[in-house]
Parts: structure tokens; C-alpha cells; sequence
């Protein structure tokens, strides 16, 4: 397995022990600390997804040196994306059969 398939394979698997984790909490109601993480989690998400949208433009617009920076670095693919998600799926459905013993 390369380095391009197992990265966002264990990503993605770590992303959802971590959503399993607040979700859990959070539908339990163990403590308020579920609804706070998840709270923080979408959060990133939504403050790196503007900052993805606006950067490029403002880069291209104004700044020639961060655009050419900007073109080098990682931008995640479809592939990507989809390994992703496959590792996430995995590892919480893993998790979760093998924590309540079954698939219910």
C-alpha cells in the first residue's frame, strides 16, 4: 500500500473514531462536552472551508508569490475525498460492532 492510498485511508479512520467519539457523547448525553466538541469540530471545518475558498482568490487578485505558493501545496481529489470516507466508514463501523458486540 503506498503513501498516496494509506494516508487518507488513516486519516480518514481517525476523523471518524473522533466523530463516533462526540456523536456518541452527544447522543447519550454523558456531558455537555459532546455537544462542544462537535460544536468545534464542524466549526474547523466551516472556518477552513471559507479560508479554502477566499484564499486562492484574494492570492490571485493581490498577491502573485502566495498564488504561486498556493499552487504547489496539496489540494485534496476526488480520490481523496473518497479514501477518505472509506476509512472513516470503516474504522467507526469496526469500532462500533466490536464495542457493542454486534451490529446492533
Amino acid at each position: 500500500m503506498t503513501r498516496r492510498i494509506f494516508m487518507p485511508l488513516f486519516m480518514g479512520s481517525a476523523m471518524g473514531l473522533m466523530m463516533l467519539v462526540m456523536a456518541h457523547r452527544q447522543l447519550t448525553s454523558v456531558d455537555t462536552m459532546g455537544f462542544i466538541a462537535l460544536g468545534i469540530f464542524v466549526g474547523i471545518h466551516l472556518g477552513v472551508a471559507l479560508l479554502a475558498l477566499a484564499l486562492p482568490v484574494w492570492a490571485a487578485t493581490r498577491r502573485p508569490a502566495v498564488h504561486r505558493f498556493l499552487k504547489r501545496i496539496h489540494r485534496p481529489n476526488l480520490h481523496n475525498v473518497g479514501l477518505m470516507l472509506i476509512g472513516a466508514i470503516l474504522a467507526a463501523f469496526t469500532m462500533h460492532t466490536w464495542i457493542h458486540g454486534g451490529l446492533v
